[in-house]
């Protein structure tokens, strides 16, 4: 195969013109992987994929094999150049929104704009794309596929969503991944809850609070 030539992936009739990594209006095809380089290390044949200018610049900057990894990547990337934006459904309701009391231009205009921000956003960062084949023979499938959902958003990993919010909620960096790793991801919800009440703690308070409830929830 030459590597000038990469194979489109199939896109279905209703998607055609629609960026494979985030749902947004593709603007051209980019390759994968990307560098040619890599491709003796990928998992399966050179192919190329429609994207759009910003998910194209990730991939483009972003060592990878395989599309899943290239996936991964832009998830990743969005999330975090986002943080910002997704952070709003973490701290409102789209209710709270609508009822909050903010004055002035500018506050009016986060009112009137920030709900619809959050769900486009986290619409791109969730997106799934479509079932992956060239020439009507599927891809194989994802042997490293993980991920993590959290209260409506789709993260790579529990890594990447421990990270999220202790941006999001200014958390302590240690106390957060100390507690997931103690109680597990699937009392990730309980972890934030508890690392948002302790904010600016000395080491010896964090091993304490970690303790405390290790010990609380062997006893529950």
């Amino acid at each position: 195969m030459s590597f000038d030539y990469y194979p489109k992936i199939d896109i279905p009739f209703d998607v055609r013109y629609t960026c494979l990594f985030c749902g947004e209006p593709s603007n051209s095809d980019v390759n994968i992987p990307f560098s040619a380089d890599d491709i003796h290390n990928a998992p399966h044949d050179p192919l190329s994929v429609p994207a759009c200018t910003e998910c194209t610049s990730v991939v483009k900057t972003a060592r990878c094999q395989s599309i899943y990894q290239y996936r991964n990547a832009v998830k990743a990337a969005l999330t975090r150049k986002y943080q910002k934006v997704l952070s709003i459904g973490s701290n409102w309701t789209e209710q709270e929104l609508q009822e909050s009391e903010f004055e002035g231009a500018a506050f009016e205009g986060f009112k009137r704009s920030a709900w619809m921000m959050f769900t486009m956003t986290k619409e791109r960062v969730n997106y799934a794309g479509w079932p992956l084949c060239v020439d009507g023979i599927p891809l194989a499938a994802d042997d490293e596929a993980g991920g993590f959902t959290f209260d409506g958003t789709d993260f790579v990993s529990v890594e990447h969503a421990i990270e999220h919010y202790i941006k999001t909620f200014h958390l302590d960096a240690i106390l957060l991944p100390e507690l997931v790793k103690a109680l597990g991801k699937d009392k990730f919800g309980y972890a934030v809850r508890v690392s948002r009440l302790y904010i600016g703690i000395s080491g010896a308070e964090r091993m304490q609070i970690i303790a405390d409830i290790v010990e609380a929830q062997t006893e529950a």
